[in-house]
C-alpha cells in the first residue's frame, strides 16, 4: 500500500507500466459492449483529434480568461452551437461547465436567487420535479439549502404527471423540472404542458436535456417522433445539455443556457472584496484546464452537422434492432424510449440477468424501481452509434442469458441479505426530522461497527467491487432509501479507503 511519494522520480516507462497495472480491471470504453455511461460513436479519427487538442491546452487555466482569451472564443462557439440546437434567440446566454451536475447547480442557483430576491424574505425554496428527475437536483438542493419534492409519473408513459407537478407547487416553489429524456427510461417529459404552468405561476422551468440535447434534434430530423422541448416554447427558463454524451466529446463537457442574460447573472460568482485579483467565476469550479473545453470544441467542429446526422442514423438503427429483439425474447419495453431504452420482466431476476451478460462482456445498468409508485425493477440501456455493429450479437447473448437465469436456484447469500435488510430496516424511524436522523446515524454507526465487514464479505466487496453485482443491487433495492444511501456511502468509503 502506497503511503508517501517515491524517493526517486519514476521514468516514463515505469509510470506507464504502473498505470497499466492499475487498469487491469477496467472495461474497454471503445468496445461497443457498454450500455451504461459510455457514449462511444466508434469514430477512431475523432479520438486522434481530441487527444492532440488535449495535449495542446492541458495547462491553460480557464480561471483567468484574460490570460487565455482562447477560452472565451471556444466557449462562445460551443454556446452558439448549443443555442442553435435549442432554437434560442440572441438574448439567450450560456456557460460551459465540466458536467451536467455542474450545469444543473448553476441553473438551481440562478432560480433560487431570483426566487429569494423576488420574495424579499428568507424561506426554504423548493424544486418540484418527477421522480425520474436526476439526483443531481437533490445534490444541488443539499448544497444550496433547497428542498426537493419528487412526484409520481404517469405509470404507462413514464413521463411527468403534469397534474401531480401542479398540485405539488406552493408559494415556496422556486423551480420545476422536466427531462428530455429522463435517464432511467429515456422518455421525454411534456415540456409544453409544464411551460404553461411555469408561465401561469411565474415559475422557473428548467429543461434537463443533458442526455438529449445533442441527439434528439438529429433524431427528429430523421423522422423520429420527438416532442418540442426547447426555447421555442414560452416559459422555458434554462436548459442543460452535455456535449460529453451524444456530442461524443471527452468526458467533462456540459452547457447550461439561460433565457435571459440577467438570469446568467444569478448563476455567476464575483468577489472584489479581498486584496487579491478580481474574481469572476462563470462556473462552479475556479481553476479549470482548458483542455476539455478545447476537446469539446474540436469534436463539434470535426463531426459537424453531417457527421452527427450519420451517427444519429446508426443510433436509430441500433435502437430498432435492440427493441425488436427485446420484444421477441419477451421483455416489456418501458414507455416510449428515445436514445435510452429500458426493459422489465415480471418473472425474471433482472439483477442476475445483468450479471450473466457481464460474464459475456456486456455491461447493463440494473434499476431497482419504486414499488410504491408501481415502477418495477428494470434494465437501462444507453444506445450509442457503435451498437449498430453489435446489436444482433448482444440480443443473441441476451436470449441465452435469459434462459440461464430462469434455471438459477436462490443462493445462500440472498438469505443473509434478508437478515441484513431486516436489521438495517429496523433503524428507520417513523418520522424523519433532524433529531431522529442524527439518532439513526448514531445507531447505524454501531451496527456497521459490528456487521460492516460481514456485509462487505457477503457482497464480495472486501477485495474490491466484484464482477457479479446482483447481490449489491438486491440489498439496496430491499432497504429503505434512507438506509440504502448511508450503506452505499459506507461501501464506497471503504473501497476508496482500502484502495481496492
Amino acid at each position: 500500500m502506497r503511503g508517501e511519494l517515491p524517493k526517486k522520480s519514476l521514468s516514463k516507462e515505469e509510470i506507464i507500466k504502473r498505470l497499466k497495472e492499475y487498469t487491469a480491471d477496467d472495461v474497454d470504453p471503445y468496445s461497443g459492449k457498454l450500455f451504461t455511461i459510455a457514449f462511444e460513436p466508434g469514430v477512431e479519427e475523432l479520438r486522434d483529434v481530441v487527444f492532440e487538442v488535449i495535449r495542446m491546452f492541458a495547462f491553460n487555466n480557464m480561471l483567468d480568461f484574460t490570460e487565455f482569451p482562447s477560452a472565451i472564443r471556444m466557449e462562445k462557439d460551443i454556446i452558439d452551437i448549443a443555442k442553435s440546437l435549442m432554437h434560442a434567440d440572441e438574448d439567450v446566454a450560456g456557460t460551459f461547465t465540466f458536467g451536467g451536475t455542474e450545469s444543473v447547480f448553476l441553473a438551481v442557483k440562478a432560480a433560487r436567487d431570483r426566487f429569494l430576491l423576488s420574495k424579499g424574505a428568507m424561506t426554504i425554496p423548493e424544486i418540484v420535479m418527477p421522480v425520474t428527475g436526476h439526483p443531481c437536483y437533490d445534490k444541488a438542493a443539499e448544497y444550496m439549502g433547497l428542498r426537493v419534492k419528487r412526484v409520481k409519473v404517469d405509470e404507462k408513459s413514464l413521463t411527468a404527471d403534469v397534474d401531480a407537478i401542479n398540485e405539488a407547487i406552493t408559494e415556496n416553489t422556486a423551480m420545476i423540472v422536466g427531462s428530455t429524456p429522463n435517464w432511467p427510461f429515456g422518455t421525454v417529459d411534456p415540456i409544453k404542458a409544464l411551460a404553461e404552468i411555469a408561465v401561469d405561476k411565474n415559475l422557473w422551468l428548467h429543461v434537463d436535456a443533458c442526455v438529449g440535447g445533442f441527439i434528439l434534434p438529429f433524431m427528429k430530423k430523421l423522422g423520429v417522433n420527438i416532442p418540442d422541448f426547447d426555447f421555442s416554447i414560452e416559459g422555458v427558463s434554462s436548459i442543460s445539455l452535455d456535449p460529453h454524451k451524444y456530442a461524443y466529446t471527452p468526458i467533462g463537457a456540459s452547457v447550461v443556457l439561460f433565457r435571459k442574460k440577467f438570469y446568467k447573472m444569478f448563476s455567476q460568482y464575483a468577489n472584489i472584496r479581498w486584496p487579491g485579483y478580481p474574481i469572476v467565476n462563470p462556473a462552479v469550479l475556479s481553476s479549470r484546464s482548458e483542455a476539455l473545453l478545447a476537446a469539446a470544441w474540436a469534436a463539434l467542429e470535426f463531426l459537424g452537422e453531417e457527421g452527427y446526422m450519420e451517427l444519429a442514423r446508426k443510433l436509430v438503427s441500433a435502437r430498432g434492432k435492440i427493441m425488436k429483439g427485446l420484444e421477441e425474447i419477451g421483455y416489456k419495453i418501458m414507455g416510449d424510449p428515445t436514445a435510452i431504452v429500458a426493459f422489465t420482466s415480471e418473472d425474471l431476476n433482472l439483477f442476475r440477468l445483468s450479471d450473466e451478460m457481464a460474464k459475456r462482456g456486456w455491461l447493463f445498468l440494473p434499476q431497482k424501481g419504486i414499488a410504491t409508485m408501481n415502477i418495477p425493477p428494470s434494465v437501462h440501456l444507453t444506445i450509442t452509434p457503435i451498437h449498430d455493429r453489435v446489436a444482433d450479437l448482444m440480443i443473441s447473448d441476451l436470449r441465452a442469458c435469459t434462459e440461464a437465469v430462469k434455471k438459477m436456484p436462490p443462493s445462500e447469500a440472498e438469505g443473509l441479505l434478508d437478515i441484513f435488510g431486516t436489521i438495517f430496516s429496523m433503524l428507520v424511524p417513523g418520522e424523519m426530522d433532524l433529531a431522529t436522523l442524527g439518532k439513526m446515524f448514531a445507531e447505524l454507526e454501531k451496527v456497521l461497527g459490528v456487521y460492516g465487514d460481514k456485509v462487505l464479505k457477503t457482497l464480495g466487496i472486501e477485495k474490491g467491487f466484484p464482477k457479479e453485482m446482483a447481490l449489491i443491487y438486491e440489498l439496496l433495492a430491499t432497504l429503505p432509501p434512507e438506509i440504502a444511501e448511508i450503506l452505499a456511502n459506507y461501501v464506497v468509503i471503504e473501497v476508496f479507503h482500502r484502495g481496492i
